[in-house]
């Protein structure tokens, strides 16, 4: 449903005080903001540049201290040493505004709608002084069919099916709540002005996707639409999204949204219909072609290309890096597994942890397992994970996981049934 941040605002009021950003620094924990001072960055500049006279370049020409900051602006991910300090200013003002409990409203001249994959953002974004409205737009594109359908009402309730058979809830429930999720997003064009937050993986893309097809309809669209697609955040070594961020982030983000240009609406209309295709053929076509105006969306695409089996040995990608590291760590608990999985092995994070134990379910089920799952518990960290002889086999590529066992599943609008003959696969 459409909720409202300044109801939100309202409540956490005497909280937001008391939210200090220390509550989210860590810095133990990769996946946590940690702060950067201007000061500290100077000083690793000036460190650098004496690494770097200490062992003159083979060049001979002499590396000045510009040169260091540069460099240290762009493992940051800034194009230079005056982006990061203007970054580093905006994040202490915003660190500042919500120590002293008075951040000031950023959304409140126009008629806003956010709207997120999610509702992980929507506390952080009421504390950081957005009162605009926000609508959570979920649906798992990344699990189940997602096929070409000839009306909405259809591809709903084969959502509505799926989402209930995977997740295991109630299917009236999932059908409403789908439907209503759909019919507001037809309420965006009454908005002023509607924000969309994303990130890079194939989980926020998807949905993107799906938003961009839909506001190419100009009917549908607002009078402006912004977006933001990020990659990274300064200070967070393991960036997986933007609900890992705490509220000051939410404000600099801000003034990161740009206007969604018509090049980017026809580039996400191609990517859903190559989502929704019932070819791979089509998805390879459109992470070949150019979309420069959107990389992310190519990324990710690419990334959902390798949920198909492999040539090699029929395992997709979140299959080959499990076993691998039940091979590289040893047997260890589920919750263990999927921090591995996804903090450490997957090379585009997308997946939440239900996916992930449907996925070591399915592993674990087979006729010929991969691996074994012994549940001591209803914990994750009360699951006992190993690899079998049969996953062993199959990091070897010497026995094939389609051709063993039967696999029927969806990725986007590509059905893989292992007894119907022919079966697409991928890479080498």
């Amino acid at each position: 449903m459409i909720e409202s941040l300044a109801s939100l605002r309202a409540k956490f009021a005497k909280q937001a005080s008391n939210k200090s950003s220390n509550f989210y620094f860590d810095s133990d924990d990769p996946r946590k903001l940690n702060h950067l001072s201007l000061e500290q960055q100077k000083k690793r500049a000036k460190e650098l540049l004496r690494e770097w006279h200490a062992t003159p370049p083979d060049s001979g020409i002499k590396p000045k201290l510009s040169d260091a900051q540069h460099a240290i602006a762009r493992a940051y991910g800034f194009k230079s040493w005056s982006e990061l300090k203007t970054y580093i200013e905006q994040a202490q003002l915003a660190r500042d505004a919500l120590i002293n409990g008075e951040p000031s409203i950023l959304d409140s001249d126009q008629h806003t709608l956010h709207i997120r994959c999610g509702n992980d953002i929507q506390h952080a974004m009421a504390v950081a002084g957005f009162v605009g409205d926000f609508l959570v737009f979920p649906d798992p594109y990344i699990h189940g069919p997602v096929p070409r359908m000839d009306t909405l009402e259809e591809f709903i309730r084969i959502r509505a099916n799926f989402i209930t058979s995977y997740f295991k809830l109630k299917y009236d429930e999932i059908l409403k709540g789908l439907s209503q999720e759909y019919a507001y997003l037809e309420k965006a064009r009454d908005y002023d002005v509607v924000y969309l937050w994303s990130e890079h993986d194939s989980y926020d893309q998807l949905l993107v996707a799906k938003l961009m097809d839909f506001f190419s309809d100009a009917t549908k669209r607002p009078p402006v639409l912004k977006m933001i697609n990020i990659t990274h955040f300064p200070g967070v070594k393991i960036f997986n999204g933007i609900g890992q961020l705490p509220p000051e982030a939410m404000r600099v983000l801000w003034d990161m949204f740009t206007d969604v240009t018509p090049a980017q609406l026809a580039i996400g209309k191609r990517a859903w219909s190559a989502v929704c295709s019932s070819s791979p053929k089509a998805l390879q076509n459109f992470v070949d072609s150019d979309t420069a105006e959107l990389p992310t969306m190519a990324i990710a695409l690419e990334r959902h290309l390798k949920q198909l089996p492999s040539k090699k040995n029929g395992l997709n990608l979140t299959e080959n890096l499990s076993l691998q590291i039940l091979h590289d760590k040893g047997e260890m608990d589920a919750a263990r597994l999927f921090g591995w999985y996804t903090n450490h092995y997957e090379p585009l994070a997308f997946m939440g942890d239900t996916g992930y134990w449907n996925v070591l379910e399915d592993m674990a089920t087979a006729n010929h397992p991969a691996i074994t799952l012994a549940k001591q518990g209803k914990k994750p960290k009360e699951w006992h994970v190993a690899i079998t002889d049969t996953g062993r086999k199959l990091l070897t590529n010497d026995v094939d996981w389609l051709e063993l066992n039967h696999i029927d599943r969806w990725v986007g609008g590509i059905h893989i049934d292992s007894r119907g003959g022919d079966t697409f696969r991928v890479g080498d």
